[in-house]
């Protein structure tokens, strides 16, 4: 069987079929560049029963495979794949598929090939999603030199089990063997060449069985995912529901189409145009309402922040009502955007979610020196790796400084699996030996206290990328030795009691901030600004101390304009800020007018 690439954790596409082999006995630290090699167990002999122990009186060959991954997981060991070996008791090719039993007491055995088929249906199932090889396969006896077919058979047999619906995927069929070591070799046999060359004819292939995915806000999986990353959210749009029953099928909806499994498996297009012309009326009076509520609750907010400064409105104590009530919370850690300034793949993009999906915050370490900038690493992300950008969310460098580099709603990658439901927070440098210095420390608690604010999260959701999947990151120093990340959680519950503000509740929900100056303003960026101001009804204006009556607040352009003084009166004001800044105005326009078309009014807040 042909193997495919896969994209770990770091970036690295090692074929599978060339790593399964790298062994690490003892739970040894595999050496530098080796820490994501798949570690699998070594073959059962199909057929061997003479491998018999108290439980296993028969020396039943299947159960002392299930033992042996049972006993392996009892010792902590995570079982990375898993290899076999299955064979024909002769050349004719028809016992290929042969069913074929054996006798009492392993009558519910096959005898020939399929005999793989008994290990793989008693894999523990919560060990279906892990890389299956069949690392030996012969036909018992010495290879003729003659194209029976028997190889093609092999191959057609194990695309047969791939192809069926929810089996665990075989990756590699590997024939035993090429040199003369033995009678069963294969070299200088030019009848088993051609045999082997009309089977890789097919092309045959493993398909990929992902784990459920959060994608939007909703779960997509088995054949609707497969479909998914198969036509791109281009084609279907990004889903709007989680997997529902309809007329007895299992149905999903994405922005573009409705998706439907048919009883045999496939995936279909559900017929909706119907429903959705009758739905357009419902949701085009529906939003002709809503339109009608949001210029009331404008002219409400109007008329509130004309009470609050006196312009247009009572301003003794008795007609401005009760008191107001004051809110503390932790500020916002000051940071610098540089999002839309790294460097980024000219044609892939990250994909978007919702943040209540965040579980997660990442600690990784960039594992080089803090005079390496986050540029750099941007640039060997995309350029090395071949991902849409940075693999993080926010880097701290060696004076502490945070940088944020994507969008909370981004989905980057650092974490592998983890990706869709994590923040990626890089500390520089790194910590093999060292821990970070008091600057980056405190920088990467404040950040951290305040997002687990933000998040609605515990200090539990910290969490090393060690402490998820098999890596370095954030250094050996996290969980042992000076234990770093200890010393980070005291920084964590220092910042949640030190690093806070009180401030009145907001009089207004969110302003839309752009720059003025005695000789110009920002008219580009407020022309840009025009379809998300009609989209979200929001605020507007140029004035800082007007945006610090609001509860959010949306700085458009980088600090040329607002500056980083006027959003730091602005955070330090209890307003929760975030900047939209772009290469240029042309992308600003970019930027506001995709959140517009997908009705999303902040990217790293839940409002």
């Amino acid at each position: 069987m042909h193997t495919r690439d896969q994209r770990d954790g770091d970036g690295n596409g090692v074929a599978d079929s060339e790593r399964h082999h790298r062994v690490y006995v003892g739970g040894l630290e595999a050496p530098p560049g080796r820490e994501h090699d798949q570690v699998a167990i070594g073959s059962v002999a199909p057929w061997n029963n003479t491998t018999a122990y108290p439980g296993n009186e028969n020396g039943d060959w299947v159960q002392y495979f299930v033992d042996i991954l049972n006993a392996i997981r009892n010792k902590g060991c995570p079982v990375d794949a898993i290899t076999l070996h299955t064979y024909t008791h002769g050349h004719d090719p028809n016992l290929v598929f042969d069913e074929q039993k054996m006798n009492p007491p392993f009558q519910n055995y096959h005898y020939h090939f399929r005999c793989y088929r008994d290990f793989m249906e008693a894999i523990p199932s919560d060990l279906r999603h892990v890389p299956v090889y069949i690392t030996e396969s012969d036909e018992d006896e010495p290879w003729e030199n003659a194209n029976r077919g028997w190889v093609q058979n092999a191959y057609k047999e194990i695309d047969d089990w791939n192809t069926t619906p929810g089996h665990q995927q075989i990756r590699s069929l590997v024939l035993y063997r090429w040199p003369k070591f033995d009678k069963w070799h294969i070299e200088g046999k030019g009848g088993v060449y051609d045999d082997f060359r009309a089977a890789m004819d097919k092309e045959y292939i493993w398909r990929e069985v992902q784990l459920p995915r959060r994608i939007n806000g909703y779960t997509v999986q088995g054949s609707f995912l497969d479909f998914f990353n198969q036509m791109g959210d281009v084609m279907l749009g990004q889903p709007i529901s989680d997997e529902v029953i309809e007329g007895g099928l299992k149905t999903q909806y994405f922005e573009k189409v409705v998706l439907q499994q048919d009883q045999t498996g496939a995936v279909t297009l559900k017929d909706a145009g119907t429903e959705v012309r009758s739905l357009r009326q419902v949701v085009g009076d529906t939003q002709n309402e809503v339109q009608a509520l949001q210029l009331q609750l404008q002219e409400l907010q109007e008329k509130m922040y004309a009470m609050h400064t006196g312009v247009g409105g009572p301003t003794d104590s008795a007609a401005a009502g009760p008191p107001q009530q004051t809110i503390t919370e932790i500020v916002r850690p000051t940071w610098k955007n540089i999002i839309y300034t790294l460097p980024r793949h000219s044609s892939k993009s990250y994909e978007a979610r919702e943040i209540g999906a965040i579980k997660h915050l990442v600690i990784n370490h960039s594992a080089v020196p803090t005079t390496v900038p986050v540029e750099d690493i941007a640039r060997f992300h995309v350029r090395n790796m071949d991902w849409p950008g940075v693999g993080y969310h926010f880097y701290i460098d060696g004076q502490g400084r945070i940088f944020k580099t994507n969008e909370l709603t981004t989905t980057c990658y650092h974490v592998q699996k983890w990706d869709p439901i994590s923040v990626g927070i890089c500390v520089g440098g790194n910590f093999t030996r060292a821990v970070p210095n008091d600057a980056q420390l405190k920088s990467t608690a404040h950040l951290c206290a305040w997002l687990l604010q933000e998040l609605g999260l515990t200090v539990d959701a910290i969490k090393g990328k060690k402490e998820f999947i098999d890596t370095q990151s954030p250094g050996h120093q996290w969980l042992t030795g000076q234990m770093w990340k200890h010393m980070l959680l005291s920084e964590v519950q220092q910042a949640q009691a030190n690093k806070l503000i009180s401030f009145p509740q907001r009089q207004f929900y969110h302003y839309l901030l752009m720059w003025q100056t005695a000789t110009g303003w920002a008219r580009g960026d407020w022309l840009g600004a025009q379809q998300y101001i009609g989209r979200f009804r929001v605020t507007h204006g140029f004035s800082v101390d007007d945006a610090k009556m609001a509860k959010y607040v949306t700085i458009v352009g980088d600090t040329a304009g607002v500056d980083e003084k006027g959003e730091q009166i602005l955070i330090e004001s209890g307003c929760r800020v975030e900047r939209i800044a772009g290469r240029d105005t042309s992308e600003n326009r970019r930027l506001l007018n995709r959140m517009a078309q997908r009705g999303q009014r902040f990217l790293s807040y839940a409002g």
